[in-house]
């Protein structure tokens, strides 16, 4: 911890009664959000809210989906009690967090129940990525120890909004497979939570603690076998949330941090960005649904959800780990400069062990299930 930072910047201290009231509205949250989302599994047949198995579905019964409304809700309400304690940031907390993200959790809800088209999707997505960079500012360079300031220079805006864009995607397409994006959430707020107490942006540390809340209290229904989806409400909600806490930095050292937590969130960035530029490669649309995420394969190679979802989230705490460590000073800044290859590094260990098992299990998984169902229909007939 920076220990020049203004004493409000290290609140609350042990001794505080703050530091037992904001665990406990972290708390709240988890169990509202839980209980809302047992509602909506209730609810979701009457509201027309059920996902019903098609040939690129992981699961195999209709759903409940939509249950990322209770999630947003819940998130959203906690953090405009970060505004209220502190009002120097409730201009950007309000509009540059949690309205964006509300527009696009509000455009992701109407596409749970009327598919819309994927370029109007996409063009109302920069729309709110560009208010949002206004708001909040954008990452005008990256600070890396032991190396010279990196100036994006006029590049620093159109970048931010591709950021904000693809977060908001890469959280959505990763929404498919049970307790993935769930669980993913769960591992980048925790990422982003030690990287921001660390730099003493305890706005940060809430918002993301409150946005993890939230996810945990949904994984309890949509850890494997899910009773309920997520839905683009949810996950697009997320993706917009985690990438303006990428830009909302009230210590002022956003170049410094955003690097390390990009770093915490990486996996659920890096699976939607290599399946995409592999469809480009081979001349297939990537707008279109299709089932060739790393995650994707791995689930159908023989690994269970659960297990995978697992994977990614370990995957993105060792990669906040790595960013946090490339912050610390106490470190030698040989060391650190070298740590942002760890995501490289654990990438490519990723995909190789995904495209190993991939080749070499599911081609007799298929085998087996057309024996199995050659071996029903004859016994049919």
């Amino acid at each position: 911890m920076n220990e020049a930072l203004p004493p409000e910047r290290l609140f609350p201290t042990l001794d505080s009664l703050e530091s037992i009231l904001w665990p406990g509205l972290a708390l709240v949250v988890f169990v509202v959000t839980a209980v809302l989302v047992d509602v909506m599994i209730l609810l979701a047949t009457r509201l027309r809210l059920v996902d019903v198995p098609s040939g690129r579905s992981a699961h195999s019964l209709p759903t409940a989906r939509g249950g990322g409304m209770p999630l947003v809700l819940a998130a959203c309400l906690a953090s405009t009690a970060v505004c209220f304690r502190w009002p120097l940031y409730a201009f950007p907390v309000a509009l540059g967090v949690i309205l964006p993200s509300v527009v696009i959790a509000v455009i992701g809800f109407w596409d749970d129940i009327r598919p819309l088209r994927a370029t109007l999707r996409l063009v109302v997505q920069i729309g709110v990525a560009v208010g949002l960079v206004c708001v909040l500012g954008p990452v005008r360079g990256l600070n890396l120890p032991g190396m010279p300031y990196l100036d994006f220079g006029w590049w620093a805006w159109p970048l931010s909004v591709v950021w904000v864009v693809g977060c908001i995607n890469a959280f959505n397409f990763m929404d498919g497979s049970d307790g993935m994006a769930a669980l993913g959430a769960v591992a980048v707020a925790v990422g982003f939570v030690g990287i921001a107490f660390w730099d003493g942006d305890f706005p940060v540390v809430l918002l993301a603690s409150f946005a993890g809340a939230a996810a945990a209290g949904f994984l309890v229904f949509n850890w494997p076998p899910a009773r309920v989806f997520m839905g683009d409400v949810g996950s697009a909600f997320l993706g917009t949330f985690f990438s303006a806490l990428t830009l909302f930095d009230v210590t002022g050292a956003t170049e410094l941090v955003f690097l390390p937590l990009a770093m915490a969130a990486w996996p659920y960035i890096y699976d939607p960005l290599i399946s995409v530029t592999r469809r480009v490669c081979t001349g297939h649309n990537p707008l279109v649904p299709h089932r060739e995420f790393l995650f994707h394969r791995l689930v159908r190679s023989g690994v269970s959800h659960g297990t995978v979802a697992v994977v990614y989230a370990v995957l993105a705490l060792a990669g906040a780990l790595a960013g946090w460590l490339m912050m610390e000073r106490s470190i030698p800044v040989e060391i650190r400069q070298w740590l942002p290859l760890t995501v490289v590094f654990l990438a490519a260990v990723l995909t190789a062990w995904t495209e190993w098992r991939f080749r070499r299990f599911y081609p007799a998984m298929l085998s087996a299930k057309a024996l199995t169902a050659a071996t029903v229909s004859g016994s049919a007939a």
